[in-house]
């Protein structure tokens, strides 16, 4: 007895070692009994929750989804604008310039404007001796009537006497290569502004109507390339006449709207007077001191230099040759 108990751990060690040498690649399933098994304990656990969440989201209630239409069907055709046609008529040309005023023409060849329309166009060719007339009654001062030295126009003012010559006028004479050129006249009335023009037929003789409301002044005719060159260019054609004082003026030239009178070196230190006789001028003299020149902002015709010696020396400028 005691001997059958002893062999029974014996029996127990060698069933254990018996398993050790066994292969033990193969799985082994393990059945307990009254479990399931645990495969398919999973499964039916994911098929409720699937089940669960299906009959979720038939019970909880869903809002409409909000879209916005991108595009609208109308219910009627559309009606698309006829396009624009190319208009069959003629383009009309430009207008002219807007303050040019239209010549009317009036008996014995004379040709009258409207002073209030804007500025005059006369039409004067070489060889032809053009007269415009003033308003009877208006006088003019010295130095008032001034045209573009350059432009190749001879202009004189023929004072009235009485009967039918009692207006006053200005004579106009375009030379053989007179260039369209502006007239200002400043009468004791009002100021004149003339585009003249030595092209086309001549206007012998023109006049003016007048009405109250006119202006005082016409406006200016926008400016030629002709006159914009002349403009631009400095014009030397002046004369001194008189003293010789040791400073007088080295040169004296226009450079566009402004008069330029050039001493030698230490001339300008003496100051000399300068009077401006034409254009006419109101007032305090329109010059000042730039360097060694007197600068004049106005295109002098005929002006005076008069030295502050003891005894004055007087200079006379001139344009063009008039002493």
């Amino acid at each position: 007895m005691k001997n059958a108990l002893f062999m029974l751990p014996l029996v127990g060690l060698a069933a254990l070692s018996g398993c050790a040498g066994a292969n033990t690649e193969t799985p082994v399933t393990v059945d307990v009994p009254g479990m399931p098994s645990p495969e398919l304990a999973l499964q039916k656990s994911l098929d409720r929750i699937n089940s669960f969440l299906g009959s979720l989201n038939q019970r909880i209630d869903t809002p409409a989804r909000q879209t916005t239409a991108l595009a609208v069907t109308p219910s009627h055709p559309i009606t698309l604008a006829p396009q624009p046609q190319a208009s069959s008529l003629p383009i009309a040309p430009p207008a002219t310039a807007a303050h040019e005023a239209n010549p009317l023409p009036g008996r014995a060849g004379l040709t009258w404007f409207a002073y209030g329309e804007g500025y005059a166009r006369i039409h004067c060719a070489n060889g032809a001796l053009c007269i415009l007339r003033l308003q009877p009654g208006e006088t003019v001062e010295e130095g008032a009537l001034s045209v573009e030295p350059r432009a190749g126009w001879r202009t004189d003012l023929v004072r009235g006497t009485r009967g039918i010559h009692a207006a006053w006028a200005v004579a106009l004479t375009p030379g053989p290569s007179a260039q369209p050129s502006v007239l200002h006249l400043a009468t004791s009335r009002r100021a004149y502004v003339a585009l003249l023009d030595p092209t086309g037929p001549s206007m012998k003789s023109v006049a003016f109507s007048y009405a109250s409301a006119d202006p005082q002044i016409q406006p200016e005719p926008p400016p030629s390339p002709e006159a914009l060159a002349r403009l631009n260019t400095p014009d030397f054609n002046f004369q001194m006449t008189g003293a010789s004082p040791s400073w007088k003026p080295l040169r004296i030239y226009r450079e566009g709207a402004h008069t330029y009178i050039q001493f030698p070196p230490g001339g300008i230190n003496h100051a000399p007077r300068l009077v401006v006789l034409a254009p006419s001028t109101v007032g305090t003299q329109p010059y000042r001191t730039v360097g060694d020149s007197y600068v004049v902002d106005l295109p002098v015709s005929d002006a005076l230099l008069i030295g502050s010696e003891p005894d004055s020396p007087t200079i006379r400028i001139s344009h063009g040759g008039k002493a």
